[in-house]
Order: C-alpha cells, then structure tokens, then sequence
C-alpha cells in the first residue's frame, strides 16, 4: 500500500492514462470466449472512438489506478452495458466496472486517489458511485443475488469472486458479458453469438427470470424496441401473432407470467414504457407487449401509505386484428399504429400520441359500416383523446404533457380535409386554436404544431398514402404551409404582437382604454386582415380611437 500512495503521489497520472488507453484501444481486436481467443470483428476500427468515449469517463484512470494495486481491486471489468454496445459498433454512453473487491476496499483505494465517493449510492448492492473532474464511474462488487416474494428486489444479494457467477445473474445474455482492459470479452452464456443473430434471450429459464424480477418482462420488451432484436424463449412457445408479411408478424407469441408485474411500481413500469417508445424499432417492442399480454398487465401506486393496484394499458388489446378499410389501410388498426409510431421523430409526446391516436377504433358507438360495408370508425379521434386523459392521468403523467397529448391525439384528423379545402379552411383552424386559450404564446402553440404536423404525417405513412409519393409530399406542403401560417401570421397573445402595450399607451388618448386597444388588435391579426407589422399596427391604433 505504501508503494501504491508514492505511485499515485508522483504525478504521473497523464503518462499512465495515455499507456492504458493506448494499451486498452488497440487491444480490442482480440476477444476471449470461455478461455479461448477470437477476432472480433470491426474492434480494431474503434480505437480512438473508445479513446475519446474513455476520456470523457475518465474510466482509464480507474482501471489504471485499481490495477496497480492489483492485491486491492482485483480481476476488474468494463460491464455488460459497454460491452454490448462495443460489439454492436456503437459508442457506450457509459462504461461502468465490476470488481472482484469489496465496496469498502475501492472506496479506501480511490478517495486517496482524488476520487469522490457520491454519498451511499448502492453501498446494499455492492455499488460505489465515484466521481471526479465532472464525471462519473459505477464499481460494482461480483455478486450473488436471491429473490423472494418482492416483484423486482432481490432477497438476499452476497459478494463473490468469480465473475462467472456474477454474469449468470444478469437478465439477458447480451448484457451478459464484460470486457477488461487488455480488450479480453469474457462470455460465458452466447451473448456474443445473439448479439450477431440479432437475437434478444435470457440468461437460463424465461420464466423463472421473469418469476425473480418482473421488471425483465418490460425490459425484453424495451430492449427489442432499442436494438431491433428478435426475442426468443425456450419455453412457453404460443402461436403466431400478427397480420402475416408484415414488419411486425412473430412467427411464434411467448407467454410472460403477466400477473407477477402487479408487483411493480408505477414509476420503473413508465421508465421502461418512455425508453421502449423511444426505441428505433419501437414497434417491434409494443408488438412484443402485446403478443405476450404484458400491455394488459397491472402495476402499483403508493397512497397514503398502502399499495393500489392499477391498469398499464389495457385499452390497447382489442386494437390486435382490429380490421380497417383496406381501400386507405395497408394494416390492422394495431399494426397501423405501430407503422405510425416507427414513423414519427422519437419525441415523447409524438409517439405517446400516436401509440393512444386511434384507441377508440373498434369500439361501441364509433365502429360502424360505411354503404360500401367497409369498417368507419367517424369520430374516433374525440374519444380516442378522452381515453389518452384516462390512460396518461392514470400512469400520472404530468398535466402539461398530458394536455399536449390529448391535444395532438384529438387534432390528427384536422388535416386530411385540408388536402382539398386549402388554406381559407386552414387559418380558420389556425385563428380557432390561436384563441382557444390552449397556449400561452404563439411560440408554443407553433412548437404544438411542429408535432402535430409530425403526427400527421406519420399516420398518413403508415396507410396506403405512405407509398404514394405525390400525395406524400402533398402532406409534407400542407405541414409546411400550416407551420409558415402559425410562425408568422396568426398571435396568440398580445404579447406576440409587432408592438407593445407602452407603445400603444403612447397612442391613445384615455390610457383606461389599453386593454381594450391591444385586444382589438390581436382580433384584427388573428382575422388576417391586418399584418403584424409595427406601422400597421399603429395606424389600426389611431383608427379605432378615431371611430370610438
């Protein structure tokens, strides 16, 4: 130990990080599967990007450090999360370590070394959360872990010293993995092998890894979403799922021990929900929900002390298999929507919007047959909004992201009409919502319909209109015009007038009558027959004083 402090107090901390990075970025070709070593491919060209990853994470300087005091902090490596993101060519947003030391040790190593031990986070899991020059790096102790009757924390959890046994306790097997730093992948369950099938699987018994911690279900789920992956099981293999020839078909449903997730609280259940519908393939994900009944699960609220057990979605099932008008649709109302999700730019509300956009299809009293006998669901859009306040108010959504939703899900169909009606039929709209009392500014309500626009044009996409190119740019020029409208010509406030209140103050003659004056010329604005420019305004001013 004393020899390590005069190492670590000699000052030649830039040195020994310029030899690891160095050292650990071009070992990379190399990767070691149950004792054996293996190309692997596309390593050696992401050197420098993992160069520059590490310095951000000033990991290097850990693993250096810990690996001088080799007696202290032994057999230390990159974890799971890393590792797969590496072996996919992309580029980690963090690297956490795992080590065969005890919390205790690290922190006794690396706070003499300049690091911060960030309070307690983790210690009853074996986890030291270090921090220095802004960043920050999670240690981890191997461990063991044993589940009981609670629905995501395990039991018992133990340290060990075989990082084998800590891999084995990990969900799925390519988070199963891990990487030291002379470039050596340590895989002991083929995680490698499903991360080139593009396969997603646990690590063992599906069932029995769902049983331990229901919160697996909704991360296969999100993981699927994020990384495009097929899942597979060996166990519980159900039907096929899906409209056949279509993106989102599964060959084979899986069953999921469903009721296990009322166990689960609201907040980690949403987590997943957010990161899974902003995945790439989200699709593919809600596909997965569905399929295995997970979207008709359950998950719990504290209240006053006492658990309550609420619906995740399941308004949502009878959207499977719904038929639609094939003259416009190329999908079941179920399929559509996952099509329109997958179109759409991965903003929140966006695809909150879109996933909830036709939920009332189907149902009572908005599913009727048109003359032709074809399926018409006239007026969805207005319930489908009052069910997406039910279903977002219920997984407690904040009220201003939920208004927003609501707002987007009930307006989806304002456009398609405007296709033919054109832009007189367009600033009505504008001037109705403009004076609605749904936004503070016209800055918000053109950012409203920013996603709007990006909705609708994702639900067009995902019919029939999606293939055709002509009336696909048709749609992209009424968004273009509709958001030009909203920029330029149509206030909100008065606020967002070409003059303030002081100026018109200046004008007028009986100053009681401000209000008055500046409401006046909001209307004037909105009504499109008088420009948002400082002398027009100012001349509208002197007129309506003349005539009052």
């Amino acid at each position: 130990d004393g020899g390590v402090r005069m190492h670590l107090q000699r000052g030649r901390r830039a040195e020994r990080t310029h030899t690891a990075l160095h050292r650990f970025g071009h070992s990379l070709g190399l990767a070691r599967t149950e004792g054996k070593q293996h190309q692997v491919a596309g390593f050696e060209n992401r050197a420098d990007t993992l160069r520059d990853a590490m310095r951000r994470h000033l990991v290097d300087v850990v693993v250096k450090e810990s690996g001088v005091i080799d007696a202290r902090l032994l057999n230390q490596r990159f974890d799971a999360r890393a590792v797969r993101d590496l072996l996919l060519g992309k580029t980690p947003g963090d690297f956490d370590v795992a080590t065969s030391a005890r919390p205790e040790s690290v922190i006794s190593i690396l706070e003499p070394a300049g690091f911060t031990v960030v309070g307690e986070l983790g210690q009853n899991f074996g986890v030291v959360v270090v921090h220095r020059d802004s960043q920050t790096v999670e240690i981890a102790t191997f461990r063991g872990e044993a589940y009981g009757g609670d629905a995501h924390k395990p039991e018992q959890v133990w340290y060990c010293d075989d990082l084998e046994a800590d891999l084995s306790r990990r969900d799925f097997t390519v988070n199963a993995m891990a990487l030291d730093q002379s470039g050596n992948v340590y895989d002991y369950h083929g995680g490698r092998q499903d991360l080139q099938q593009k396969i997603l699987r646990t690590v063992g018994d599906a069932p029995a890894r769902y049983q331990e911690d229901a919160l697996r279900m909704y991360r296969a789920c999100r993981f699927v979403g994020q990384l495009g992956f097929d899942y597979v099981q060996r166990q519980g293999a159900g039907p096929a799922f899906g409209q056949p020839q279509t993106p989102y078909y599964l060959p084979q449903s899986y069953s999921f021990p469903v009721s296990r997730s009322a166990g689960l609280s609201l907040e980690r259940v949403r987590t997943e929900l957010d990161k899974l519908l902003l995945g790439k393939w989200a699709g593919k994900g809600l596909m997965l929900m569905m399929a295995t009944g997970l979207a008709a699960g359950r998950c719990r609220v504290r209240e006053q002390g006492t658990y309550r057990e609420i619906d995740v979605l399941p308004e949502l099932e009878h959207l499977a298999g719904l038929p639609q008008n094939q003259r416009f649709h190329c999908y079941d109302v179920w399929e559509h929507t996952l099509a329109a999700v997958d179109n759409s730019p991965r903003q929140l509300a966006i695809r909150w919007a879109l996933l909830l956009h036709d939920v009332a299809k189907g149902l009572p009293g908005i599913r009727r047959l048109n003359k032709e006998g074809q399926p018409s669901d006239h007026g969805h859009e207005a319930e489908s909004a009052v069910m997406a306040e039910v279903i977002l108010s219920r997984l407690r959504y904040p009220a201003p992201f939920v208004q927003r939703v609501v707002w987007l899900v009930s307006r989806h169909m304002r456009f398609a009409p405007m296709l033919v009606t054109g832009e007189r039929t367009l600033l009505r709209w504008l001037r109705s919502e403009a004076a609605g009392g749904n936004f503070k500014d016209s800055h918000e309500m053109t950012a409203a319909f920013e996603q709007l626009v990006a909705v609708f044009l994702a639900d067009m996409g995902a019919t029939h209109a999606g293939k055709n190119t002509e009336l696909m740019e048709e749609g992209r020029a009424l968004g273009t015009a509709v958001l030009e409208l909203a920029r330029s010509k149509m206030p909100v406030h008065t606020k967002d007038l070409a003059i303030s209140g002081h100026d018109v103050l200046v004008l007028l003659e009986d100053k009681s009558k401000i209000r008055d004056a500046m409401r006046y010329l909001l209307q004037r604005v909105q009504s499109t027959n008088l420009p948002n420019e400082r002398s027009a305004l100012e001349e509208a001013v002197r007129g309506w004083q003349k005539r009052r």
